[in-house]
């Protein structure tokens, strides 16, 4: 009996698995559904939360490699996880394809594929992660539509959401954060960290941002190192700048060859290349200037359009608009105006010593670079005008507003000239070729001590021949004082013998 009910049953069964088009099985209400052996629970369904449950692995067989109909898990309907090509990998709702130019597949039995020899090595996490890759190799994404765009592009590694998601055939780059280099095309050689860091570069290449927003509208700017949130935010086709701090060289977009290191250095810069700013706010409002070096807390920090300047020190060149050929070195050291060129300044005007092991400065003088030579005219006149002074400093800046009332004055007194007095002279002898006065800074007349030497060395000259020739007149007055000397003499002498012939007698 039982062998006849084994026959029925095994019959019941082919002749379902024939003729049967659909099978059903309806669950009551809370029922579970389990496949199990007398020990083990294998899978179950439950009926109250539909949820299914495998209690060991699952295996999908019968192919190495994902193909379109095989080895892939879909959700409703859309790929989910594969690993199509030759050790690739794609997780996310259609993360890679069944496409890829030149890949082919293991397979087994009729449907065996050759080994893929060129898109290989890919691992791709995320909804449209390397959706598009066709050749591109050793790429990995993660993130939500990361190297979305992807066919030839190799090395790649996209970490965040729509980092790379543009790029094409761009090589090399790494991006880790939401949007970084979202843009790029085909740029390689790009380092991108930080949400939006170089998120608009397109075919720009071996740049480096760090930080939230670094080198974001850069497009095809090149060899730029940013470090720092918002550090060369607006770059857009500016290359071989190196870039520090927060906001550093914020609004550059075709600068070149720029070092910028501190917190808002370079901050304003647009056009301007080939600058050096080291220092917080140093060369902040430099526009297009070129050539400048700044080293200092808001060093050079007011200079828009001056160029080839050089300031070492804290506040050293703040007044500097647009100057150039000026070189500062100390605290606050400043030049005579915000729009003078060719100085050189030594400290700020608390100085009282300049101090080196020799007492003078070598300058250019060379007969060869001269013409129009003559002896100079202003001379001993000139230097009887002249009015040395002594007097105690009492500087306006010391005072609020400055407007001075005389309670800072200097108990020390100090000699030397009074700029206007100099000019008056030099004025008079129609000499102002002399420089003796700078008065770039109306409000602070400066004076040129040192051109009044060729000046003294004339009146010296002067008052050595004027002595020359008193003492040649004294010289002949001796003689003649000799030789009135010698007739009185003889005088002398005849007189006496006068006498003596009128005694005889």
């Amino acid at each position: 009996m039982k062998a006849i009910t084994s026959i029925i049953i095994i019959g019941l069964v082919f002749y379902g698995s024939v003729f049967a088009q659909n099978i059903t099985n309806t669950l009551g209400s809370t029922g579970l559904f389990t496949i199990k052996d007398g020990v083990n629970s294998y899978f179950s369904l439950s009926q109250s939360n539909g949820n299914v449950s495998l209690f060991r692995n699952m295996e999908l067989g019968g192919v190495g490699t994902s193909t379109s109909s095989r080895g892939v898990v879909t959700k409703n309907g859309i790929r989910f996880v594969h690993n199509f090509g030759t050790e690739n990998l794609f997780i996310g709702l259609n993360s890679g394809n069944f496409s890829l130019t030149g890949y082919n597949n293991t397979g087994y039995g009729t449907n065996t594929l050759t080994l893929n020899t060129t898109g290989y090595l890919n691992a791709a996490f995320g909804v449209n992660s390397l959706s598009s890759n066709t050749t591109g190799f050793q790429n990995t994404a993660l993130g939500t539509e990361t190297l979305k765009s992807n066919t030839t592009g190799s090395n790649n590694t996209s970490v965040g959401c729509l980092t790379l998601s543009k790029n094409t055939t761009g090589n090399s780059n790494s991006a880790f954060g939401t949007s970084s280099l979202s843009s790029n095309t085909t740029g390689s050689g790009n380092s991108a960290f930080g949400n939006r860091s170089l998120s608009f570069n397109q075919t720009g290449f071996e740049n480096s941002a760090f930080g939230y927003s670094s080198l974001l509208s850069n497009t095809s700017g090149s060899y730029n190192a940013s470090f720092g949130n918002l550090s060369l935010y607006n770059n857009t086709t500016g290359g071989s700048n190196s870039v520090f701090g927060h906001s550093a060289m914020n609004n550059n977009y075709s600068g070149n060859y720029n070092s910028a290191f501190g917190n808002s250095s370079l901050y304003w810069s647009t056009l301007g290349s080939n600058n050096c700013s080291f220092g917080y706010s140093s060369l902040f409002y430099n526009d297009y200037g070129n050539g400048n070096t700044a080293l200092g807390t808001r060093s050079m920090e007011n200079n828009y359009s001056g160029s080839n300047n050089t300031a070492v020190g804290y506040l050293s060149g703040n007044t500097i608009s647009s100057g150039s050929n000026l070189t500062l070195i100390g605290y606050n050291s400043q030049p005579t105006s915000g729009t003078a060129t060719n100085q050189i300044t030594l400290g700020n005007n608390s100085v009282t010593s300049l101090r080196c092991n020799v007492t003078s400065i070598t300058s250019l003088s060379d007969k060869r670079d001269k013409k129009n030579i003559s002896d100079l005219q202003p001379g001993l006149d000139f230097v009887c005008e002249l009015k040395p002074r002594q007097f105690n400093w009492d500087k306006r800046e010391w005072y609020e507003n400055n407007t001075s009332d005389g309670s800072k004055t200097e108990e020390i007194k100090t000699a030397g000239f009074i700029a206007q007095e100099l000019d008056e002279v030099q004025t008079t002898h129609n000499a102002e070729w002399l420089n003796l006065v700078l008065k770039d800074n109306p409000e602070k007349w400066e004076a040129t001590y040192g051109n009044l030497l060729p000046v003294m060395v004339k009146a010296i000259q002067e008052l050595k021949a004027e002595n020359d020739k008193l003492k040649s007149e004294i010289d002949s007055m001796k003689t003649i004082e000799e030789r009135l000397a010698k007739l009185e003499d003889l005088i002398t002498d005849q007189n006496k013998l006068k006498e003596v012939k009128l005694t005889e007698k």
